[in-house]
C-alpha cells in the first residue's frame, strides 16, 4: 500500500507517458464508428498496471484485501470529464474535436490556431480570453469548441458553450412568464453563465434589437470581467466597428481588456467540401 501511495503522489510527468501527453488518458478518434467510448486509459502507461479490468469502482482483491487499482484515479477522472462534457452544450457536430481537426488553410487561421494552442497549453495561467472574428465559415465556432474540449479534457474544468441567438434571448424571456417551466430561473441561468470556469459565447453581438438585449449582453460580459473568468467569444463582425456604439461603448471596452482580439477572416471552409 505504501508503494501505491507513493505512486499516486508522483507528478503526472513521471506517472504517465508522452503518448497520452502525460495525462493518462487517450482519445479514440473513431469511437463512434467502432461503438467505443471517446476517452480511455492510456494503453501504454495505465492499462498494463490495471488489475480491476475496468470494472467500477476500480478496486481489486489482493490476498483477501481490497486495494485501489493503479488505474482508479485515471478512470475516475474520465468519468468526471464525461459528466462535465455532457452538460457543456457544445454542438453535436463539434463534439470531441481537437486541434488536428482544425485545418489552417490561410495565415490568419494558422495564427488563430497557434494563439488558441498557446492558451490551452498555459491554462490556467492566462491573463486574457479570446475574441475570434471574421466572415462566416472560417472555422471560428469549430476552433472555440476545440479550445473548450481541450480544457475540459486536460483540466476537468466546468465549461459551457452558448450561442447568442434569438433562441437564447427567448429562453431568458421565458423565465419571466409565469406559465413557463423555467419561470423564475433567470437569476440562476445568468449566475451560471457568470461563474462557470470557461465560457464560449458564439455569434456574439448578432442579436441586439432592443435595449434589454443590449443590456443583457453587457451584463454577461461585465459579470465575466469582474469575476476574471476565462471567456471566448466568436463573431462574424469586426468588434471595433459593430460594438463601438453598443451600450455606449462599454461592451467593447470590457472586451478589449478581457480578451485578445484575433481576426480569422478568409475563405469559407464550406467551399472546400
Amino acid at each position: 500500500m505504501a508503494t501505491e501511495s507513493r505512486q499516486r503522489q508522483k507528478p503526472a510527468s513521471e506517472r504517465f507517458c508522452t503518448y497520452c501527453e502525460h495525462t493518462g488518458i487517450v482519445h479514440e478518434p473513431g469511437f463512434e464508428v467502432m461503438g467505443e467510448v471517446p476517452l480511455s486509459p492510456c494503453p501504454r502507461c495505465v492499462i498494463p498496471s490495471c488489475k480491476c479490468g475496468g470494472e467500477s469502482p476500480y478496486f481489486y482483491y489482493d490476498n483477501g484485501e481490497i486495494r485501489d487499482c493503479a488505474c482508479r484515479s485515471v478512470r475516475a477522472r474520465i468519468d468526471r470529464i464525461n459528466a462535465i462534457y455532457a452538460r457543456s452544450g457544445i454542438d453535436k457536430k463539434y463534439r470531441w474535436r481537437f486541434f488536428d481537426s482544425y485545418d489552417s488553410i490561410h495565415k490568419l487561421a494558422s495564427d488563430a490556431k497557434n494563439t488558441a494552442y498557446d492558451l490551452v497549453k498555459k491554462f490556467p495561467n492566462v491573463k486574457k480570453g479570446l475574441f475570434l472574428w471574421g466572415n462566416p465559415g472560417t472555422g471560428k465556432t469549430l476552433l472555440s469548441s476545440i479550445i473548450l474540449t481541450e480544457l475540459i479534457l486536460r483540466h476537468a474544468v466546468e465549461g459551457r458553450f452558448i450561442k447568442i441567438s434569438r433562441t437564447f434571448f427567448n429562453r431568458l424571456r421565458a423565465t419571466f412568464n409565469a406559465e413557463s417551466e423555467t419561470y423564475g430561473e433567470a437569476n440562476r441561468i445568468e449566475r451560471e453563465l457568470a461563474e462557470v470556469d470557461v465560457l464560449v459565447v458564439d455569434d456574439f453581438g448578432v442579436q441586439r434589437d432592443s435595449p434589454w438585449e443590449a443590456e443583457t449582453l453587457y451584463n454577461l460580459v461585465d459579470a465575466r470581467y469582474e469575476a476574471e473568468k476565462f471567456t471566448i467569444f466568436t463573431s462574424n463582425n469586426n468588434p471595433f466597428k459593430t460594438l463601438k456604439e453598443l451600450s455606449g461603448g462599454r461592451i467593447l471596452s470590457r472586451l478589449k481588456e478581457m480578451c485578445s482580439i484575433v481576426e480569422v477572416s478568409g475563405p469559407d471552409y464550406r467551399d472546400r467540401l
